[in-house]
């Protein structure tokens, strides 16, 4: 409510294949170009277009993706440059598309076989990543490269489940 107004919400009903397990709005949306991505239960994601008119663009990017939860999706320099993980044991836990999700590339590397929980690409340098796992903080500085080589970033931290990272531009921590 604002200034004694109420607000008011639209509820479009977007068809997905199962229960959705993560949402990222994109940093690149504008009004009349707004997209959100999807994650589900079962491994798809899902790009929507103009989420916030009455006709949205559904579009599946799953391609070659597992059958899996998908913990987090990050988006990097452009909607092209896509980081999906998954919080399964057991399958591939990381994935990269640099074509908008036509194409998927396993960025597994050295990781240990463990859930992630979250993703995320470093604003300053794309080509680094950390990673909120069930065993800490994982980091690599190149994930571009075909076996990214994945190491624990934990010093002074212990190795517990990490949930959630988030980046405050401020002060780039």
């Amino acid at each position: 409510v604002t200034s004694g107004s109420p607000s008011i919400e639209t509820v479009v009903p977007v068809s997905l294949n199962d229960m959705a397990s993560h949402f990222k709005v994109s940093p690149y949306s504008s009004p009349g170009t707004s997209a959100v991505f999807i994650g589900t239960k079962s491994g798809e994601v899902f790009k929507v277009i103009d989420a916030q008119s009455g006709s949205p663009t559904v579009s599946n990017l799953s391609g070659n993706l597992p059958f899996g939860s998908i913990s987090c999706i990050d988006i990097g320099a452009s909607e092209n440059d896509l980081l999906v993980t998954f919080f399964n044991y057991g399958l591939t836990s990381v994935w990269q598309s640099s074509n908008g999700g036509t194409t998927w590339i396993s960025k597994e590397g050295t990781l240990p076989d463990m859930p992630i929980r979250w993703c995320l690409y470093n604003p300053d340098n794309r080509n680094q990543v950390m990673l909120a796992t069930e065993t800490g903080i994982w980091s690599t500085d190149n994930i571009n490269t075909t076996t990214p080589d994945w190491q624990p970033t934990n010093s002074g931290l212990a190795n517990v489940r990490v949930d959630m990272l988030r980046y405050r531009a401020s002060d780039k921590l």
